[in-house]
């Protein structure tokens, strides 16, 4: 994937209105790459233009919403996305941005009353999906009982939503999944949105160009390209990995006595593990995991898909989840773990689920 970046690509434009000539293969590569990502995610329409998950979030605002509109989905205080609330797209575009009902003990969308304000509130716009989302979100039961576009931002569920293994958006209701494209997508930074909806679709995809993108990057396109084809042959074998990888790592962590949001309902189901500390805890516990070359964030949140993907399986997480819990219970000072960790890391440099080789087609 990463040689793309390295490739003629790199500098090149092609054009929807075809205003540049000689972009005959970039035409044929975007062709491609809209295929591939149709047969992964099983969707009738796709659009890989977009150069980030923010983006797609714009196109989507700016083409199914006018001022004053109101828009409901996960508050960043529950881990929602800041980019399309308040904080961000949300007041840009000058809309009203309403809140789920969150629980904070299964770490969900709480449904029930969710169901209440989407009828009471009847927003334009609803939005599933969220940046901490451990577990698949209600979308099937919520989207039943809204009037608006229903929209999920699989930004990091995308490669185990690919892969079968969290939910499936397009056949929950949701006329929309966008998102990220280089998180449990183990693809290039980018951006995507797919769709059964020819309508929807057709009025998003149409404020791309020229209105949001001009040119779309496509080294990144053709990167992508290799990610999807890697998604439709090891994706199903890839999502459970990680899937089982999450539990294993969320479990050994909560048997060392290290604090793991979502002990009712099995910790997760996704490659994120949530720590349970406050704010300020969880910003100093980030940095003395750094310190031990162990990277996390500030918010708690702990991801295996890049581990899965080199090779480590459920016990050797376990070892993981040992020398996380020597750094967050203060056993052992940041230099001593470090050492353990470069131990550990030097026996996974073979990274798996990836291409030995080009398909015939993509030569």
């Amino acid at each position: 994937m990463r040689s793309m970046f390295l490739s003629d690509l790199g500098n090149r434009y092609n054009s929807p209105d075809k205003f540049y000539r000689g972009t005959k293969y970039a035409d044929e590569l975007l062709s491609l790459t809209e295929e591939l990502a149709r047969k992964a995610f099983g969707a009738r329409y796709a659009d890989v233009r977009a150069l980030s998950g923010h983006t797609a979030d714009m196109a989507v605002l700016l083409s199914l919403t006018s001022p004053g509109d109101k828009i409901l989905s996960v508050n960043p205080d529950n881990g929602g996305y800041p980019g399309i609330t308040h904080l961000g797209l949300g007041s840009l575009l000058k809309l009203e941005n309403l809140y789920f009902p969150y629980d904070d003990v299964t770490v969900n969308i709480e449904t029930k009353g969710s169901a209440a304000l989407i009828k009471s509130a009847d927003p334009k716009v609803v939005f599933f999906g969220s940046s901490f989302i451990p577990f698949p979100h209600p979308a099937k039961q919520l989207s039943a009982v809204a009037d608006g576009a229903c929209v999920y931002d699989g930004s990091h569920v995308l490669g185990l939503i690919a892969g079968g293994e969290f939910q499936d958006p397009l056949r929950e209701g949701c006329s929309l999944l966008i998102g990220s494209t280089h998180k449990s997508l183990p693809g290039p930074q980018g951006g995507i949105i797919l769709s059964n909806d020819e309508e929807v679709f057709a009025k998003v995809a149409g404020k791309i160009f020229p209105g949001i993108i001009d040119n779309i990057h496509l080294d990144r396109v053709a990167a992508l390209a290799v990610s999807l084809v890697e998604m439709i042959q090891f994706g199903k074998s890839y999502a459970q990995a990680v899937v089982k990888n999450s539990q294993a790592f969320a479990k050994a962590l909560a048997g060392l006595g290290v604090k793991v949001k979502g002990a009712s309902a099995g910790y997760t189901k996704s490659h994120q593990v949530l720590l349970d500390y406050e704010p300020g805890k969880l910003q100093f516990l980030s940095m003395r995991l750094e310190q031990a070359n162990i990277i996390g964030d500030n918010g708690g949140r702990l991801g295996t898909q890049e581990l899965t993907r080199m090779g480590y399986g459920a016990k050797d997480m376990e070892e993981v989840a040992e020398l996380v819990s020597l750094i967050i219970l203060g056993k052992k000072p940041p230099d001593f773990v470090q050492k353990k960790v470069r131990t550990l890391a030097r026996q996974f440099q073979q990274p798996r689920f990836v291409l030995a080789s080009f398909p015939k087609f993509l030569d």
